[in-house]
């Protein structure tokens, strides 16, 4: 598994998405973040940009009849939609009453159910296909999330890592510095005990 790693940075991949993926895929099946494997893993990853904007790629791969049908369901689901609705039906209505029999739809104003009927079976197949791909995109958000959540685990990780080491490191240090500290207190405290030692015999022949 690693060795596509190393065959990857002479030969990169075409497709860095792809190249991400594989690269999360292989993080996923480690037990150990901070194994060795993990941070050649990581290392690799970390140029990487996962952060993608979902909905600016599936907008720009969406067909004319993906646009329309978010365009409708959008209007279709809002006040103006309703109110205008309305309006021409009491539009439809009032007109028709008012002509009576030279009515071009005489109560009970049979064309006008026939395209409601029409209306509500042709909206509702344009509404699905407007949650489907609503439904699209979430999943891909759902997975770009993860994706950075993920990079942001193993990042954190590799920083405990190198935190850790730092600490370690300042430990030893403190621990050398505090030996030679103790070694230099000892070697002067033995200077001074030696210079007294000096000092009283010559003080004593001096007195005598």
């Amino acid at each position: 598994m690693y060795n596509d790693l190393l065959l990857n940075h002479i030969a990169p991949m075409d497709d860095p998405d792809a190249r991400v993926q594989e690269l999360i895929d292989e993080i996923e099946e480690l037990k150990s973040l901070l194994s060795p494997e993990a941070q050649k893993l990581i290392s690799d990853l970390r140029p990487r940009i996962v952060t993608d904007d979902v909905y600016e790629e599936i907008d720009e791969r969406a067909s004319v009849g993906d646009r329309l049908a978010d365009k409708i369901s959008t209007w279709a689901g809002s006040w103006r939609f309703i109110l205008s609705f309305c309006f021409l039906m009491a539009v439809w209505i009032g007109v028709n009453g008012y002509l009576g029999t030279k009515a071009f739809d005489p109560f009970p104003f049979i064309l006008l159910n026939l395209a409601l009927s029409t209306l509500a079976a042709l909206q509702a197949p344009v509404i699905l296909m407007s949650q489907n791909r609503q439904a699209s995109k979430d999943r891909a958000v759902a997975q770009n999330d993860y994706q950075v959540n993920l990079k942001n685990e193993v990042e954190i990780a590799d920083l405990h890592r190198k935190m850790d080491g730092l600490s370690d490191a300042l430990m030893m240090q403190t621990k050398l510095v505090n030996a030679l500290v103790e070694a230099r207190r000892k070697e002067l405290s033995a200077t001074v005990r030696a210079i007294e030692t000096t000092r009283v015999p010559n003080g004593y022949e001096h007195g005598v």
